[in-house]
């Protein structure tokens, strides 16, 4: 049961939530974020917060943190943005203590040389890297630029624990999703897979930058949910629809 429910939790955070040359380009602002959210995995509570902020080297820095009684699990990334709509990944790292047991990662972004350093405990591991690749953070930071372009087909070459995969995503529908604060305009967007028997849907809020209201997991048949408390971005903490319209 404790295995059970160590799994669970490091579950959650990794899933909350055409470059020339990243040296000389002009990066524009990107709306700032901070939300709380609950869950419960195989009968334990979990909390949740994401926080998105700019450092002073005009830089951002995404964190990712989840806890309950038995351990908490930190991520963050570090990432530019180009041309208003490319995040381009500086740096990631990951770490765990769960009943005892720590785990540590991380991901270095050299593009000057196109390489990515990864490390994890006496483990290092050097990857080419192209225009384009992510990490798990910044492949969801840039599923929500990519939402609010207008897009609807998405696909990203992610580096996750050392190892290239492909995310594709797809979106469901568009409605409305009563939440903790209100019901609120929504897009529901789909993790497209090979393996039916997992299922990652994701509820984003349109008139609030795209920020994560809800996260669903299926997998074996077992569905488990992550939903928002409360959250602010930029300067305006969100509210619930005024009117019930639906978009």
């Amino acid at each position: 049961m404790l295995t059970t429910h160590r799994i669970a939790l490091s579950q959650l955070a990794p899933l909350l939530f055409g470059l020339i040359s990243i040296s000389t380009a002009l990066a524009s602002e990107m709306q700032t974020y901070s939300a709380n959210y609950s869950a419960k995995f195989n009968g334990m509570e979990i909390e949740a917060h994401h926080q998105l902020t700019q450092l002073d080297s005009g830089q951002y820095r995404q964190t990712l943190k989840a806890s309950n009684i038995l351990g908490n699990i930190n991520e963050q990334a570090d990432f530019k943005l180009v041309s208003s709509t490319e995040v381009v990944p500086i740096n990631y790292s990951y770490k765990r203590s769960l009943l005892g047991s720590k785990r540590a990662e991380k991901q270095v972004f050299d593009w000057s040389n196109q390489l990515m350093q990864y490390s994890k405990k006496d483990r290092e591991v050097t990857i080419p890297v192209k225009p384009g690749y992510l990490d798990i953070i910044t492949q969801r930071l840039q599923l929500r630029l990519d939402l609010q372009a207008g897009k609807e087909h998405f696909s990203y070459p992610v580096i996750s624990r050392g190892k290239l995969k492909l995310y594709d995503y797809e979106i469901v529908s568009y409605g409305i999703l009563d939440t903790a604060i209100g019901p609120l305009n929504t897009v529901q967007v789909q993790r497209i897979r090979k393996d039916n028997k997992r299922q990652t849907k994701i509820w984003f809020a349109t008139d609030w930058d795209y920020l994560a209201v809800k996260l669903e997991l299926i997998k074996d048949g077992d569905s488990h949910e992550m939903n928002i408390i409360n959250g602010q971005v930029g300067s305006q903490p969100v509210r619930a629809l005024d009117t019930v319209t639906e978009k």
